[in-house]
Parts: structure tokens; sequence; C-alpha cells
């Protein structure tokens, strides 16, 4: 087909089963699907993509509305990200011992599209034989045909780490992902694992898993944890350089903003600054100011070091509740390695594996940090 709009450039335009695989990415989210239809006149009672991409596998799509879809897809190459939950444990037992082994991953993954497949997936197993320290690895294959015709398929790695401390009762699920599917799949592995703890009662039926949530803090103490949490990062190989990006906005609970911020009354609804030394300026630095702001993400730079190790670079980290967009109160905190540059690299680890390792040190300072910021 041609496409007026690009001086008769041909265009190969999806159909059918391809068309329903494209509609099965996770970025391609309920709200793309809506405007195509809603641009052609078709309004319907459901917005679910399950629903409404059916009517746009049946008729198919024009080249400007491909065009559309495909600049919608265009992101940057996903990052390690990681978020953490915990939860009280009652049993005498080693978590090796409780670990179930007779889950259905397939089914747990339920892929209605059938865009996904499970590639890779190790069994648990023990961390410096800790019988207390558990995790699996695994690889999800995406079918991707907004790539590329002739390679249409990505790979994606996560990881499921569970540890549980004899001291203080607490089993720490932490998870690592890399794209939408992986962080889905580790989600739903988490909550199959958990109920089958509480179905062997390891733990209590009415225990609820705790995470690191928006709604956990009040205005203040929220822009306390994360200046906190970014700048002082504990426990690392980490040396912090500059706040380069914050994303916030006025509360429009509140009635009466503070003078020096009294300009953003009813004209700003979300903002995010770029910059240098941020964490200096009125927003972070003002307190008088801090009841009236929602910080959703912070950004920084940090030098790497590990003599012992043999590394050396720098590396960019985003601290952000989970979807700050929909200004949820569930949002949980994620950590994204954004960027890494390495100067020296004289250890065997790979630049992928020292990535999950910068991730995975900021666990333990996050929940301590965790415990003085979050409300009552």
């Amino acid at each position: 087909m041609s496409n007026n709009r690009n001086e008769n450039k041909e265009v190969l335009l999806p159909t059918r089963d391809f068309l329903r695989q494209i509609f099965g990415q996770p970025k391609i989210g309920n709200i793309d699907i809506k405007n195509i239809l809603r641009s052609r006149g078709v309004f319907t009672l459901s917005n679910a993509k399950e629903v409404t991409s059916f009517i746009l596998i049946k008729t198919g799509l024009s080249p400007a509305e491909f065009d559309e879809l495909k600049e919608n897809f265009k992101t940057k190459e996903e990052s390690e990200k990681s978020k953490t939950r915990t939860i009280k444990w009652k049993s005498d037992k080693n978590l090796i011992d409780c670990i179930p082994d007779d889950i259905n991953y397939s089914n747990v993954f339920n892929d209605k599209f059938g865009t996904f497949t499970i590639t890779k997936l190790s069994n648990f197993t023990t961390v410096h034989d800790n019988p207390n320290h558990m995790l699996l690895d695994f690889e999800i294959e995406r079918q991707d045909p907004v790539r590329n015709l002739g390679e249409n398929s990505i790979r994606r790695t996560g990881r499921i780490e569970i540890k549980k401390n004899s001291q203080t009762n607490l089993l720490t699920i932490s998870l690592t992902h890399t794209a939408p599917e992986t962080m889905d799949f580790g989600n739903k592995v988490s909550s199959a694992i958990i109920k089958n703890f509480k179905d062997n009662d390891y733990i209590d039926k009415d225990e609820d898993i705790v995470a690191i949530k928006f709604s956990d803090f009040t205005n203040e103490s929220r822009i306390l944890f994360l200046k906190d949490l970014s700048q002082n990062v504990k426990y690392t190989n980490l040396k912090f350089k500059d706040t380069k990006d914050i994303h916030f906005s006025p509360d429009e609970t509140m009635d009466d903003l503070p003078g020096n911020i009294e300009w953003m009354q009813k004209k700003i609804n979300d903002m995010k600054i770029k910059g240098k030394e941020l964490h200096s300026t009125f927003f972070m630095g003002d307190k008088s100011i801090h009841p009236f702001i929602k910080i959703f993400s912070i950004q920084c730079d940090y030098d790497i070091t590990n003599e012992e190790l043999g590394i050396s670079g720098s590396c960019r980290l985003l601290f952000e509740f989970s979807n700050p967009s929909k200004n949820s109160s569930d949002d949980e905190l994620i950590l994204n390695l954004a960027a890494i540059t390495l100067d020296t690299n004289n250890s065997t680890m790979s630049k992928n594996q020292i990535s999950k390792f910068i991730v995975e040190s900021l666990e333990q300072y996050k929940l301590e940090i965790y415990e003085k910021y979050k409300k009552p």
C-alpha cells in the first residue's frame, strides 16, 4: 500500500494475527487503541484493549494509524529496575525447605494474546549456600512485530529473590525486571509463592505484603526519603555526584500555596525540571513548601568505585514511584539504573552483572530509611 504522506513510499501493513500480536505488546495501551477508534467516530462501552482491539483486527489499520502506533511504541532500551516487598514470617523452617516445586509458571503468566514465551527459567537456588536466601532467574521472549519484520522478537530477563531474616522474622521479596512483561511475571510468581506459604502455614493468612508505596509518606517525608536515599546511598559502591531530574507537582488538595509557589496554583498539574545541582534548589531545600509538593521521582548521577573488584565508572539512577502520571497512591517505588559507563572493569563480572549488583546493593538502605520516614 502507498502512503501519500510520505511521497508514495510503500508501507507493509500488518493484518489479522500479525496485528493481534502488535496489540498484545505491553507498550500498546488501552488509550492507543481507543484514540484510533475515536478518530474514526467509533465509541465503545469498554476501553480494555482485549475488547476494543478486535474491532481493528477485523477492519485493519491505515498507514497513518500504523505510523501513530509505531511512534507510541518507540521507547528507550529497558534497563535494570528493582522493587522490594516484605512480609512477616512465622515458621522455624529454612526457606529452602518451604519453596514450592509444583508451580505451573505458564498458567501463572496467562498471556491472552499469545505474545510471550518463557524461554529460560531456573529453579530456585541458594545464594552463597544460604538456605534462607533463594533466587530464581527467568527470561521472556516477546514477539515484537513493530520493531522489524525480519527480527520480530525481544528477550528480556528478570529475577525473583527471596530472603528470610531469622532475627526480625521478615521475609523480603526483591523483584528485578527489565520490561513490563518481566515485571508482570515476577509479580504473579511472587504472589503465587506467598499464597503457597500461607496455605502451608509458614505465613499467617491475615498477613499483608508491605511495599514501599507513594501513600506511605506525607508530602514532607516523601521528599526527605527520596533525598536521603538518593544522596547517601549507603552500603553501595556509589558516590553521589549530582541531581539531574526532578518530577513533582503541587498538591491539588491544598487550597492556599505559600507565596513563593503561589504561581503554581491552578496552573501547574505536573512539572519536570532538568539541570544541575537540583538538590540545592528551593524545591528541595525550602522545608516550608514541602507539605504542598508531591514528588514522584528523582534522577541522580554517581561515581562507581570498587577497588577489590577492579571496577570504576559512573551511572545514573532513577528513583521513581512506578506510574507517577496516574498519581496513584498505590504506586510502588522502583529503582531504575538508567545508564552505566565503565571506565575500568578488571573483574570477571559482565556489565549486566554489575548493573544488578548496583541496584541490589541499594536494597538494605532503602528498607532502613523507609522505616524512618514512613507514616506512623
